[in-house]
This record gives structure tokens, sequence and C-alpha cells, in this order.
């Protein structure tokens, strides 16, 4: 009995303040979180990163560049990932994630990024 009591306050106490939290604005409304926010270009293509380099210049040849990439292009390719018009293990579940309006602030971010590889020397000759 004394477990069940403790069980419901505990429970109950989490419930309010998760209310709580919600009221000072802390938890997003669904219908608010639904709408697209205007993350920026830039904080968008920080994921592409990891494959396709920092700010989208590449340092070999096995990832295509995306700084310089005309916007068009940019959001054909991605378009055609996300829809698996073009096939790619990995690109076509990574496009899905992006609304149309990233991908478009993506291609804005990209487009506008200067095209020049990648000048450290040491990673251009293998050395560590």
């Amino acid at each position: 009995m004394k477990k069940t009591l403790l069980v419901s306050l505990i429970s109950a106490s989490a419930l309010f303040g998760m209310n709580a939290a919600n009221a000072s604005g802390a938890l997003i409304p669904a219908d608010e979180f639904a709408k697209d926010p205007a993350i920026p270009g830039k904080m968008l293509g920080d994921n592409c990163s990891a494959c396709h380099g920092t700010l989208g210049r590449f340092y070999d040849e096995s990832m295509p560049p995306l700084a310089g990439i005309p916007r068009d292009v940019f959001i054909k390719l991605m378009q055609d990932f996300k829809n698996e018009v073009r096939p790619s293990i990995v690109m076509n579940h990574v496009a899905k994630v992006f609304t149309d309006a990233e991908i478009e602030r993506m291609a804005d971010y990209f487009a506008a990024q200067a095209d020049k590889p990648w000048k450290d020397e040491n990673v251009l000759q293998g050395a560590q």
C-alpha cells in the first residue's frame, strides 16, 4: 500500500513538473513544432560536413564538394534523393529528413560558398 502511494505521488509530481515546464515554454506545442522554423542554411549544411568536408569544401575525390554548387542543381539532387529517383544507400535516407524549405536554405548557403580545394599538404600527401 505504501509503495503504491509512493509511486502515485512520484508520478503525480512528475506530471505536475512537466505541465509547469510546458507553461514556461520549455516544451513546444505540437502544432508549433510542426511549423518549419527558420534554421539557417549553414546550420543545416553542417550536417553534410562529415562526408563532404567542412564548409562543403572537398579534400579527396570520394565525395563531391558542395561549396559553390548551383542552387538549382543542389535542390534537384536532394529532391531526387528524397524521392528515391536517384539511388544512393546513404543520401536517400539523409535527404528525407529535410523539408523542401530546409533544402532551399541549404542550397542558398552552399551556392554562396567559394569552391576551393583543401590546401593542407600533410593531408594531401597522407602524412600523419
